[in-house]
């Protein structure tokens, strides 16, 4: 699934996928240089670790950011959040949102 959209003075695009997820003391370490889960397959399938790297390096030269939001089973979510550049002054957070746009609402 791919979606975008804006939040305060961010605009967002959020990538999907419905694999294995990720678990939680691995999700910082998808966007460390040829970093692979330990349990991404095997052979010519695993690639170098660099995609996620080279994401992340590219959107925060750009002032941005980039999050994933993941639990085991459920997929992961992977957020790409810039700074919106208008014609004057645009109010915003310092540093991109840690929300995932794409989550379901929490009841109030």
């Amino acid at each position: 699934m791919l979606a975008t959209g804006r939040h305060g003075g961010w605009a967002w695009l959020a990538v999907r996928d419905r694999g294995p997820g990720i678990a939680a003391e691995h999700q910082e370490r998808v966007f460390d240089r040829f970093w692979r889960g330990p349990d991404v397959g095997s052979g010519r399938d695993r690639g170098t670790g660099l995609g996620l790297a080279i994401v992340r390096q590219v959107v925060e030269s750009h002032g941005g950011g980039v999050r994933v939001h993941s639990e085991p089973d459920a997929g992961a979510t992977f957020v790409l959040w810039l700074p919106l550049r208008a014609a004057g002054a645009v109010e915003r957070t310092p540093k991109p949102p840690a929300l995932d746009p794409l989550a379901a609402p929490t009841p109030t």
